[in-house]
């Protein structure tokens, strides 16, 4: 389990160490900044982690020139450890504190005086006249580090704080290919540490050095933008204690969903146990959201897959389909072919390119309301429960509703933005009127339970904003709907999805261009690596 925490539990987790545990703040706050100095050194030079030796020598090759923003509490003190740590290994360190040094306290104020003592570059930024030196030094820079603010700030910035902010963007922007790479320390400044929007401004970070454990903020769209790649680094403290006490808001999905829930085969499977899957999607005009649904779910192991749509599509659909199966909605009997088509099925996806009309609705609501088996609920089908969400609570079965952040927000009656600003009051909102599990899409995809739990997804990329990777992804689950319960196979759906694009990418080296069916063909490769355990990326040789 990797725990994700709120900023008041992380404030719990330092206190329950220190005054519980009796670990000095003094030690926490060094192995924070010993780790980031650690973070820092390997991007400068990546044979420095692997070859240095504590204790000995700092090799003369970590000359490069660091500058660190600090501000005057705790993240200000975690940076004045980073500025020695790396100054003993041989870089050219300038520390620029953004405030006035009387107001630096507690062990902040010690390691302020540590670094200085030891002959570190050192310049005091109490108004926004001085800053022109930060912005002169940054010019210089191969590294800044944003020690500014950490999960504490719940206000807007501003004043020569926010200007140093926006010296820091400002030269990452104007320097180019050759800019200077920004990192930040515990989550980029100016970021709400709880819901992940800036606070009037916030650092664009090349890498977050977060301490103890990943924080919510920073698993938001918003917050992945910001962050750019984040390390967790420890704090000497064993958790196996300390999260039971303090609690956790989330987990990341780990890569065990798949390999420890999706078991080998027999040798005598058949199709239909290997998952009967109907999908009911596509209409006049629509016929590729039904098309990506079913060949996802086949790619995700169904055994049979039958797309149930409109006569006039099913019509169209019969002279593309070949492993798929199809079956026709009687629109004069709509509940009745309906159930003829879910005779045997395990598990149904219902919605994509469905249609809004009546018709559509009848049967939506004969699907998602009446059959009591799992059902992946997408796209127009989650249209038409807008302005009575609330009766999916009493579906019949088990729902997994996949919004993104503009259907659940009609959902909820709330804009896509209002959803994006908190999306994880926004997914428990849904969870709360439903009853359903709910996967809330987008850069960091959201799994919230019907008892409340949240996995969060931190695989995937830009590649999969195209057309039609929401179709696949709702295939997906509903292939592993067959044998895993809701929860579980919405996280492996969600896990596989993503490490698809990812694949891509690395193949490719492009942030753009995948179609929808590329990410469905990926899956099988993906499915094996994970099942071994492995890292699908290092098993199809593209690197980690």
């Amino acid at each position: 389990m990797i725990p994700v925490l709120t900023r008041a539990q992380m404030r719990a987790y330092d206190r329950y160490a220190i005054e519980t545990c009796h670990v000095p703040g003094m030690v926490l706050m060094e192995n924070a900044g010993r780790g980031a100095a650690d973070v820092i050194s390997n991007l400068i030079d990546p044979t420095w982690v692997r070859s240095h030796v504590p204790g000995t020598r700092a090799p003369s090759w970590l000359g490069a020139r660091v500058v660190v923003v600090c501000g005057a509490g705790n993240n200000g003190g975690d940076g004045f450890v980073v500025a020695r740590h790396l100054l003993a290994r041989g870089a050219d360190v300038e520390v620029f504190l953004v405030g006035a040094s009387e107001k630096v306290m507690g062990e902040s104020r010690i390691n302020h005086d540590a670094y200085i003592d030891l002959g570190g570059k050192f310049h005091e930024c109490a108004d926004l006249d001085s800053l022109e030196t930060l912005r002169l030094s940054l010019a210089a820079a191969d590294i800044a580090v944003d020690a500014l603010f950490g999960t504490g700030l719940d206000r807007p910035v501003r004043g020569a704080l926010a200007e140093a902010i926006a010296i820091i963007n400002q030269t990452r922007a104007e320097r180019g290919p050759e800019r200077v790479r920004v990192v930040a320390l515990d989550v980029p400044s100016g970021l709400d540490s709880d819901s992940g929007a800036p606070l009037g401004t916030a650092v664009l970070a090349d890498h977050t050095v977060t301490f103890g454990h990943l924080k919510v903020g920073l698993l938001t769209p918003a917050g992945a933008r910001l962050s750019g790649h984040i390390h967790v680094v420890d704090l000497g403290v064993p958790d196996r204690m300390i999260v039971p006490m303090v609690g956790h808001i989330a987990e990341v999905i780990g890569r065990e969903v798949v390999s420890s829930e999706l078991l080998p085969r027999d040798a005598s499977v058949h199709k239909h146990q290997a998952g009967n899957v109907l999908v009911v999607a596509g209409s006049s005009g629509k016929l590729g959201a039904a098309f990506l649904a079913g060949s996802a779910s086949m790619r995700a192991g169904a055994g049979l897959v039958t797309l149930c749509t409109w006569p006039d599509a099913k019509m169209a659909l019969e002279a593309r389909v070949v492993e798929l199966m199809t079956a026709r909605i009687d629109p004069e009997r709509i509940a009745g072919s309906l159930d003829e088509a879910l005779a045997g099925k395990r598990a149904v996806a219902v919605g994509p390119g469905l249609g809004l009309d009546e018709r559509a609705k009848i049967a939506v609501d004969h699907l998602v309301l009446g059959w009591d088996g799992i059902k992946v609920v997408d796209a127009d089908a989650l249209t038409h429960f807008v302005g009575r969400t609330e009766v999916m609570a009493k579906a019949r079965g088990h729902l997994i509703l996949t919004p993104h952040p503009g259907e659940l927000g009609r959902l909820l009656g709330r804009d896509g933005r209002a959803i994006e600003e908190d999306r994880f009051g926004a997914v428990l909102r849904a969870v709360e009127l439903t009853r359903a599990t709910v996967v809330l899409k987008g850069a960091r995809t959201i799994v919230a339970t019907p008892d409340k739990r949240m996995f969060i997804c931190m695989a995937g990329n830009p590649v999969l904003a195209t057309a039609g990777a929401g179709d696949v992804l709702t295939g997906i689950i509903a292939a592993f709907a067959c044998h895993l319960p809701p929860d579980k196979a919405a996280c492996a759906g969600v896990l596989v999805h993503a490490l698809a694009g990812d694949l891509w990418r690395a193949r490719t080296g492009s942030d753009r261009g995948m179609l929808a069916s590329e990410i469905a063909a990926l899956v099988p490769e993906v499915l094996a690596a994970l099942m071994r355990g492995k890292d699908p990326l290092i098993v199809n040789g593209v690197g980690g």
